[in-house]
């Protein structure tokens, strides 16, 4: 009985062993020949393999060197924002008035509190469409009986930073749909639409229609019709609160309506003239003097921003969940700044970027994760600073685990090479992160050259030594 258990044991033991060695040969076979591709003659690459069972680690390859992770940055704001604001968070909007209701008429003014949704307008959802949501705004307002307002569209936000971007984006970046700003009132996904007509390859291309609020559609356009194949190779310059942008590059020649997505400059105006449109539309006018006023407005005149008096809507966002699958999946760069600013805001009582970082910083080494780890400075990845060591990135995958939030995160995540993994690309950057079957994935390369598909395929040919 003793030697059949002592057997038993050795055995276990030996597949044990197996288990795990027939991987770890396949993956030490896979990285040579990947290491030394002439892809990444000057550049590095590093992976972490966790078995989700034990948190052993499996292989690794430089694991603990700080690594530009792009948007699989994305994956540790979405922990954070689990662990700081609970799954069933939903951001509200906020309507309420300054002043008195005499008759049919608001004496004073309307005021729009916003609280950083970043889904306020979005298409992605029923409930947040433009029109679904400017209409039930206007049935709240004639709801208490009025036709006219007298005073001013005010948007009140006022526990959130003035600037809307982090320190280390670029200025190429930032003019562009994927470098909106997170803003504390937010408008469709703080992005518009131009829509350009090309002819022949090296003629100016034309601009027929600019969705931009009013107060910013005044665009320099110097793009031209590149050669077949080109595509979007243009780029938006632009600063929030200006009304100027500059677009410059190359986009596909005889095309009608090809469209570039920018970023709005001043969302929060945007969404308080169309506002002032549809309760028009709905029979409540408003002095064609009347104005919209910002917080930046009130700041730049050294004055506090009016606190929500009386209030008597509230336009409730998606839950938690809803919001981390579509910033997940379709790596919307606005979302991951919102929800690091009302980290910020939750737990330190201000809405920046910096009071998020300070929380989300703290809770990972409290998770155990050497602070030296990581050096985070945005909330979505796009800024090039931002160095994860991919062993710090298992780590906090792996955490994620044990969560009661777990299903809705892992959900969120899209499927590539038939594995469940976030992916992130920027300049010479590429990464994934995430899950296949027991084992949690993190490959990370940067400074990489060539072109970027043809590393993606080198990439899953070592992920697939997990198969």
């Amino acid at each position: 009985m003793q030697f059949t258990t002592k057997l038993g044991v050795c055995l276990a033991v030996f597949f044990c062993q197996t288990a795990w060695g027939q991987p770890t040969k396949k993956l030490n076979a896979l990285w040579s020949s990947f290491e030394n591709d002439s892809q990444l003659q000057y550049g590095i690459a590093g992976m972490c393999v966790l078995d989700t069972a034990t948190g052993a680690i499996l292989f690794e390859r430089n694991a603990k060197m700080g690594l530009t992770p792009a948007s699989t940055q994305k994956v540790l704001t979405s922990i954070a924002a689990y662990e700081a604001l609970g799954k069933q968070f939903r951001y509200g909007t906020r309507l309420g008035y300054e002043g008195q209701l005499k008759g049919d008429t608001l004496v004073g003014d309307l005021l729009v509190a916003g609280s950083g949704d970043p889904s306020l307008g979005s298409p992605r959802y029923g409930g947040t469409k433009p029109d679904v949501v400017l209409a039930a705004w206007a049935a709240a307002v004639k709801k208490l009986g009025l036709s006219h307002i007298s005073g001013a569209l005010v948007a009140a936000e006022s526990h959130f930073d003035l600037n809307p971007l982090p320190d280390a984006w670029t200025w190429s970046d930032m003019g562009n749909y994927y470098g909106a700003g997170a803003f504390g009132l937010n408008w469709k996904e703080n992005q518009y639409d131009l829509f350009f007509d090309t002819k022949n390859p090296g003629t100016k291309a034309q601009i027929s229609r600019n969705t931009a609020a009013p107060s910013a559609k005044n665009t320099i356009n110097q793009v031209v019709a590149g050669s077949a194949g080109t595509g979007d190779g243009s780029v938006i310059f632009a600063a929030p609160y200006g009304n100027t942008a500059l677009i410059q590059g190359k986009l596909e020649p005889q095309s009608t309506g090809f469209s570039v997505s920018g970023a709005s400059t001043a969302p929060d105006a945007g969404l308080l003239a169309d506002l002032k449109q549809q309760l028009a539309t709905a029979g409540v006018t408003m002095p064609d003097s009347a104005r919209l006023l910002t917080p930046l407005q009130f700041s730049a005149n050294q004055q506090a921003v009016p606190v929500l008096g009386q209030p008597f809507y509230t336009h409730d966002s998606p839950p938690l969940d809803s919001l981390i699958y579509w910033f997940m999946k379709k790596s919307i760069n606005l979302y991951g700044e919102a929800l690091l600013r009302t980290i910020g805001q939750k737990t330190m009582g201000f809405g920046s970027n910096d009071a998020g970082l300070k929380w989300v910083d703290s809770f990972y080494a409290a998770m155990g994760i050497d602070k030296r780890a990581l050096h985070l400075t945005d909330g979505s990845g796009l800024s090039g600073n931002n160095r994860i060591a991919p062993l710090a990135m298992a780590t906090a995958l792996n955490y994620a685990r044990t969560r009661p939030w777990f299903s809705g995160f892992y959900h969120s995540f899209p499927v590539y090479n038939g594995m469940t993994i976030k992916s992130g690309t920027i300049h010479r950057t590429k990464c994934f992160a995430g899950y296949h079957g027991k084992y949690v994935v993190v490959l990370m390369v940067n400074n990489y050259n060539g072109s970027t598909s043809a590393l993606v395929s080198k990439m899953f040919a070592v992920l697939n030594g997990l198969k």
